[in-house]
C-alpha cells in the first residue's frame, strides 16, 4: 500500500501538469497566479489530499495496533518528526528513504543491542545530520 501511494505521489508531483504548479506555486505563488492560475485553491486541493493520506495513514495505523483511540498518533510522532528531518524536508523521496532507514536501524539495532534501541533512530538522525545538514535528499538545492 506505502509503494502504491508513494508511486502516485511521485509520479503526479514529478509527470504532470497540477506536479508542476504545486511545485512552483511553492517557490514563487505571486507569479503563477500572475499566469492566470488559482493558487489558492490548488493548495487547497492539496492540503485535502493531504488529509485524506494521513487518514489512511491513521486507518492503517490502527488496524496494526487493533485499536483506535484519540492519542494514537503521539506514539509515532518523535518517528516521524526523524524521518522528516533524514530525508530532507519537502523531499518526497527523501522521506521514503528515512523511513526505510528508521524501521531498519531500529528492526536491527532492537535485534543486536536492545539497551541501545531506544536511542538508535535519534543516533541515526544525528549521524545523517552531521553529514549533511539539510537531510538526505534537501529541497533547497534545486
Amino acid at each position: 500500500m506505502g509503494l502504491t501511494v508513494f508511486a502516485a505521489m511521485h509520479w503526479v508531483l514529478s509527470r504532470t501538469k497540477v506536479g508542476l504548479l504545486i511545485r512552483a506555486g511553492v517557490q514563487d505563488r505571486e507569479m503563477v497566479e500572475s499566469l492566470g492560475y488559482r493558487i489558492g485553491r490548488l493548495f487547497v486541493g492539496v492540503f485535502i489530499a493531504g488529509s485524506a493520506l494521513a487518514g489512511l495513514g491513521g486507518v492503517m495505523w490502527g488496524l496494526y495496533q487493533q485499536i483506535v483511540t484519540p492519542e494514537m498518533g503521539s506514539q509515532v510522532n518523535v518517528l516521524l518528526f526523524i524521518v522528516i528531518i533524514i530525508g530532507g524536508m519537502g523531499s518526497v523521496g527523501g522521506c521514503f528513504i528515512g523511513a526505510l532507514l528508521v524501521g531498519l536501524v531500529s528492526n536491527y539495532t532492537g535485534f543486536l543491542a536492545p539497551k541501545v534501541a531506544l536511542f538508535s533512530n535519534i543516533l541515526l538522525m544525528v549521524i545523517v545530520l552531521l553529514w549533511r545538514p539539510r537531510g538526505l535528499y534537501s529541497v533547497g538545492n534545486r
